[in-house]
């Protein structure tokens, strides 16, 4: 982390300090001209890696309140630089502080417009940092800096009058609800606890008459002033800062204040700059003068520790990642040990109690050759259920139709079991195609009402309609196998009242086949 040097700015000089840890330790005074210039030089180049903050304690300054209409993006960037080019023509030092939109109306925002109006004073110095390629955070004004102080004092009042000394002058800076409205530097030849108390009495009175003449203030009504002093000089303050009706005086003890804001190296006076330029180092102001050309550097050295900053924590995450994985690779190999461990402790305990079993009588690839087949047995035996189901969904359709018999197999060969054409075609072989398929062979020995015996019509029919039926399962393959008579070419079929063919009860035989 760079250091941060402030560099302090009034008229007459500019004075160098190192901040560190609530310290102040000046290093360097360099009044204007060309001598101070090249010292400055070699001030700065000797320090170039430390980040700059530059504070301006001048009387010329300007204040300027202005409400606008609310815009955003590009239009308010052009809005803001053309109202500051109407105040502040000429001088690049300017800026635009925001106080929020009014609550009725049309709810403009309002604004501060507020600039050095005296660049050529700034010119040289921010020259001689350019040149030098030194990180310049902004330029800031001490009235900046008022409200940031007045949080440290109190709540913001309503009004308030600010009287400080530094070495520029008696500074009298006027906020409203905790936000700087206006500012002004009166310069002090003096230095006597007496006499800076008596110009801050006279320049309260002062300011008083021009805020009334403004109309920032109503007559009648006192005006809060707080002045900072040393501890030896406030009774001087208070002997010659004393209350009217207009100015209620309030005066605190700039040791006590600066300690409670952390400053370590107390002010020897009333003077209250270094209080500021501690407040600058440690809580810069959002709002600065300099122009984006002038902080460059500063960008820069941003964007390059943003970018550090970004890989410290992805080497830190990686780091962390790896050191996770560490762990569990330590810890799992300490966990593959204990198993190994245990494998061998079980095997041990396995073969121990092997050795209590009696002897088998056969070994145990004989067993498992057994096991397995007995497997494959159990897989290729089917259920009855479902080709009882068919069956009895056929004999619903054809009542007259008697089960006399019924001849299970199993078998790869789906016209297993048809004897009656065996003697007319041989058995057809199981094809390749069924990859060893079995099969569920039902064949069906049924009969038919002895009254029936006569009409070969009737029992033709009846046989065909049970085949029928069955044949509604897709799955089912039906083949009649035997008919209660002989059909020929040479013969024609009967039905009437034949004695000698009624005497007899019709039988007939049917082959059901289903893939398993």
């Amino acid at each position: 982390m760079p250091q941060r040097r402030l560099l302090y700015l009034d008229a007459n000089h500019l004075g160098a300090f190192l901040w560190q840890d609530g310290s102040l330790r000046e290093e360097g005074l360099f009044p204007a001209g060309e001598e101070g210039m090249a010292a400055f030089s070699a001030y700065l180049h000797e320090h170039h890696r430390s980040n700059f903050y530059l504070l301006a304690d001048i009387a010329e300054e300007g204040f300027q309140t202005e409400a606008l209409p609310y815009t955003q993006g590009a239009d308010r960037k052009a809005l803001l630089a053309r109202k500051l080019g109407q105040y502040f023509y000429g001088s690049p030092l300017a800026t635009a502080i925001s106080f929020g939109r009014e609550k009725s109306g049309r709810r403009d925002e309002k604004f501060l417009f507020t600039g050095l109006t005296r660049p050529q004073l700034f010119e040289p110095w921010l020259a001689a940092m350019h040149a030098a390629q030194v990180q310049l955070a902004g330029v800031y004004s001490l009235p900046l800096l008022g409200a940031q102080l007045l949080g440290k004092i109190q709540p913001p009042r309503t009004q308030c009058l600010l009287i400080t000394l530094t070495h520029g002058g008696v500074r009298q800076s006027y906020f409203e609800s905790g936000q700087i409205r206006f500012s002004r530097l009166t310069p002090l030849s003096a230095s006597g606890a007496v006499e800076a108390a008596a110009a801050c009495a006279a320049e309260a009175a002062k300011i008083h008459q021009y805020l009334l003449g403004q109309r920032l203030v109503s007559r009648g009504a006192p005006l809060p002033v707080i002045a900072l002093s040393h501890p030896a000089h406030t009774g001087a303050f208070l002997d010659l800062c004393r209350n009217t009706d207009d100015l209620q005086f309030q005066i605190l003890d700039l040791h006590a204040l600066g300690r409670s804001c952390g400053l370590k190296s107390l002010p020897l006076d009333s003077r209250s700059e270094a209080l500021f330029l501690h407040l600058l180092a440690q809580r810069p102001p959002r709002d600065q003068f300099a122009p984006a050309a002038d902080r460059r550097f500063f960008r820069l050295w941003q964007a390059r520790s943003a970018l550090l900053g970004a890989g410290v924590v992805v080497l830190l995450g990686c780091l962390l990642f790896a050191g996770k994985q560490f762990y569990e690779a330590f810890d799992l190999r300490g966990r593959t040990e204990e198993t190994r461990a245990q494998t061998v402790s079980d095997g041990e305990k396995y073969a121990a109690i092997q050795k209590t079993y009696p002897p088998m009588p056969t070994g145990t690839d004989t067993l498992r050759t057994v096991i397995n087949r007995y497997d494959d047995i159990e897989k290729r035996s089917a259920p009855l259920e479902p080709l009882y189901l068919s069956i009895s969904g056929g004999l619903q359709d054809a009542p007259q139709v008697e089960v006399e018999r019924i001849d299970w197999l199993l078998s790869a060969n789906p016209d297993e079991g048809a004897q009656a054409q065996a003697a007319r075609r041989p058995a057809a072989a199981p094809s390749d195609k069924d990859g060893g398929s079995m099969y569920a062979v039902a064949v069906v020995h049924g009969t038919l009402p002895v009254a029936m015996g006569s009409d070969q019509r009737g029992q033709l029919d009846a046989i065909n309609g049970f085949a029928a039926a069955l044949r509604r399962d897709a799955s089912l393959k039906v083949t009649i196998l035997r008919l209660p008579f002989d059909i020929e070419s040479g013969k024609s079929l009967k039905s009437g009242g034949d004695a000698a063919l009624g005497a007899t009860q019709p039988r007939f035989t049917v082959h059901i086949s289903r893939k398993l």
